[in-house]
């Protein structure tokens, strides 16, 4: 993944969080964690966001990385969001190319 707004960029590290939810982490370049580019909303009352979508963080340190993950290929978005309180979230699915990536069961990275 290409650069964003507070981010070097780097490559996508897929898991999942304990609702099931797809986690995506972006790493640098010598593997350690930068950014976490998903949260974990359905325990606070968002709808799941499918099987292969996710909520997308494009606030604060993680400005800029939604339009960073479309532009890489590994997801659509798809217009919809959910308020998280202050911020809204949004949702995406990923691209075919990023689900032959995405492991069957892994915690969140």
């Amino acid at each position: 993944m290409g650069k964003a707004t507070w981010s070097r960029g780097g490559t996508i590290k897929f898991g999942r969080y304990g609702s099931g939810e797809i986690a995506i982490q972006i790493l640098n370049e010598d593997g350690t964690p930068e950014a976490r580019a998903t949260v974990s909303l359905v325990s606070y009352g968002a709808p799941h966001p499918g099987e292969f979508g996710v909520w997308l963080k494009g606030w604060s340190e993680n400005e800029g990385i939604p339009d960073a993950l479309v532009k890489a290929g590994i997801v659509t978005l798809t217009g919809r969001t959910h308020s998280t309180g202050y911020v809204e979230a949004q949702h995406a699915e990923l691209t075919e190319v990023a689900r032959t990536a995405l492991p069957d069961t892994q915690e969140a990275p």
